[in-house]
């Protein structure tokens, strides 16, 4: 398992700065129907900054299976990401 970087930036600070939604809302209930900005392009941004903060890749269907921020919890768990 690949360790985050020292410097990672936290789940919920990703999520805050990529939907521009306060950090203290980011909880693991809170989905894609949640967040008006939660589009295609804002989707793929989110996946490109936890892939990079936390070193790992995501397959396709794990991409699409991250519909809410526990998803995204559980998805980087399984690759060994410490949150």
């Amino acid at each position: 398992h690949r360790c985050p970087q020292k410097n990672a930036m936290s789940l919920e600070k990703n999520f805050s700065e990529v939907f521009s939604i306060p950090e203290s809302s980011v909880v693991d209930s809170l989905a894609l129907s949640d967040i008006p900005a939660w589009d295609s392009l804002a989707h793929m941004i989110l996946i490109v900054r936890l892939e990079d903060a936390y070193r790992i890749q995501f397959t396709g269907d794990e991409i699409a299976d991250i519909k809410s921020v526990g998803d995204a919890r559980s998805a980087l768990r399984a690759h060994g990401a410490a949150l």
